[in-house]
């Protein structure tokens, strides 16, 4: 694992300054993001030669499987050094997509889709994304210490290159992580 110890900030933004327009232009739908994976019912993987999809219902036993199948693609494509990085973000993402983006009381739980791409053919490291029906801005907050929670973003932010997330208009949030790669 790679990870950096950095403090932890209570905003919405990312920890770094935004990257360029042309970056984060690829985390929207036609960039990174492939739409028809995107559209997987609940239990449904989908794999193409740079690009793996899941979709999981939005419950906490997701967190787990979602975690397995990131481990799947990223051995498949010889991403061994950044497996461990990767779940640690999955793990987050998905918990957090679980946790906070639910819809109201009394509706379907709903689905929560984890997409990974390889950038570059590989060089470029895997970017990871997360779907959820929320347009919610994720929030990282100052954990306490002996907080059990809230550290989430935080471990995202130390284990990835960079991250951050994108509004998709009426259809909820992408929140994604880039790993590995020459940067």
């Amino acid at each position: 694992m790679n990870a950096e110890l950095v403090s932890s900030e209570t905003d919405s933004e990312p920890s770094w300054s935004r990257p360029s327009l042309a970056v984060a232009s690829q985390a929207l739908l036609g960039g990174w993001w492939d739409d028809p994976l995107g559209r997987l019912p609940v239990g449904e993987r989908a794999r193409t030669r740079d690009a793996a999809a899941g979709a999981f219902a939005a419950s906490p036993e997701s967190v787990r499987r979602a975690r397995e199948f990131a481990s799947g693609a990223l051995e498949e494509w010889g991403f061994s050094e950044e497996v461990e990085d990767v779940r640690l973000i999955v793990s987050e993402l998905v918990g957090n997509s679980c946790r906070h983006a639910l819809p109201e009381v009394g509706r379907p739980r709903g689905r929560v889709v984890v997409q990974l791409r390889r950038l570059d053919g590989g060089r470029g490291g895997v970017v990871c994304m997360v779907a959820d029906s929320s347009e919610k801005a994720p929030v990282r907050v100052d954990a306490h210490h002996f907080a059990e929670s809230g550290r989430g973003l935080g471990l995202v932010s130390a284990f990835s290159r960079e991250w951050g997330w994108e509004p998709v208009s009426g259809r909820g949030k992408i929140v994604w992580a880039i790993c590995g790669g020459e940067g």
